[in-house]
């Protein structure tokens, strides 16, 4: 039997930027200007097709957002209709299920994974990256960084680090923060289409149960991830992520930075957990050089009103 881990790529496969073909599919659940900025800053990069999931229907954002290139599913009753009833469980397993199905029907040389707080960082266009990649290839797997908190102009994020670096930029709680992240280190994915039988996780491809081991990376392509880029956001979603999310593991209980942020949730001290955002993802500019000077700072100028703007116009909030 062939090794599940290793995938065989059909070919030829293309790699002529100006004919290659690429898109993304999400399952969402987020205001109106939250999905306007991610299918903008996508469409900006020159994204074929967008597939937009609405885990929670909602006909009015789908037509205000309407644009060739979006394709907006409303995940409502109908749509689950003689679909496996283990498929919408959870969050994560509608994601599973939704990008599964795209990806078997899509005409895109790729197809990439991601999640509606998540931008693509191309150094160059995204065409010109995936024309090169390994034709061998199945896969390419994206690491992420984590957005700070800092509204100017130019976004800035950090990728995560270890040792001595990461207690000297975080001394007081980075010991308890694997790489220095408050959300996953894991990678996101860009599949190849045509692969049989593969399914997307949510931070792998799987086939028949195991991951898939024949992808690459792309060096200087990021995945900016606005986990937490400040402290109300951080709060607002902290309910969800510390239940259902990514502060707990697969078993429903707390791993150990959902444990640390329960503690300081409950520390006497009210400004415990503000303090603690602050030191993981602050954007002072002592620190800024900090990261820089260590290697872990990546900073983009996102324009994402601008890009809301070109695309849909003014919107109504």
């Amino acid at each position: 039997m062939a090794d599940p881990l290793i995938v065989p790529v059909p070919q030829p496969v293309e790699t002529r930027p100006d004919h290659l073909r690429w898109g993304i599919v999400s399952t969402v659940k987020a205001p109106l200007r939250k999905v306007a900025e991610f299918i903008a800053h996508h469409l900006d990069l020159g994204a074929h097709r967008i597939h937009i999931h609405l885990d929670v229907p909602d006909p009015a954002l789908a037509e205000r957002l309407a644009h060739r290139k979006v394709r907006f599913t409303q995940c409502d009753d109908a749509y689950w209709q003689g679909k496996p009833n283990r498929a919408r469980e959870t969050h994560q397993m509608r994601q599973a299920f939704n990008a599964t199905r795209v990806y078997r029907i899509i005409q895109l040389d790729w197809l990439a994974h991601i999640d509606v707080d998540e931008l693509l960082l191309p150094p160059v266009p995204m065409t010109e990256l995936l024309a090169a990649v390994d034709p061998q290839a199945s896969h390419v797997s994206i690491d992420p960084c984590e957005m700070l908190d800092d509204w100017g102009a130019t976004r800035h994020f950090k990728r995560p680090v270890g040792g001595a670096t990461k207690r000297s930029v975080y001394p007081t709680f980075g010991e308890h923060v694997p790489g220095g992240f408050i959300s996953t280190l894991s990678p996101k994915v860009i599949a190849r289409r045509g692969l049989d039988e593969i399914r997307f996780g949510i931070h792998a491809l799987r086939l028949r149960g195991k991951i898939v081991r024949s992808g690459t990376t792309i060096p200087g392509l990021d995945l900016g991830h606005a986990h937490a880029p400040d402290f109300e956001t951080f709060q607002r979603h902290m309910a969800y992520r510390l239940t259902k999310g990514s502060y707990h593991d697969r078993k429903g209980h707390l791993n150990p930075l959902g444990h640390l942020i329960r503690a300081l949730m409950d520390d006497p001290d009210p400004d415990a957990l503000r303090r603690f955002h602050a030191e993981m993802c602050g954007a002072t500019p002592e620190r800024l050089d900090l990261m820089a000077a260590h290697g872990m700072l990546v900073s983009a100028r996102l324009d994402l009103d601008a890009k809301v703007a070109r695309f849909f116009g003014k919107l109504e909030h």
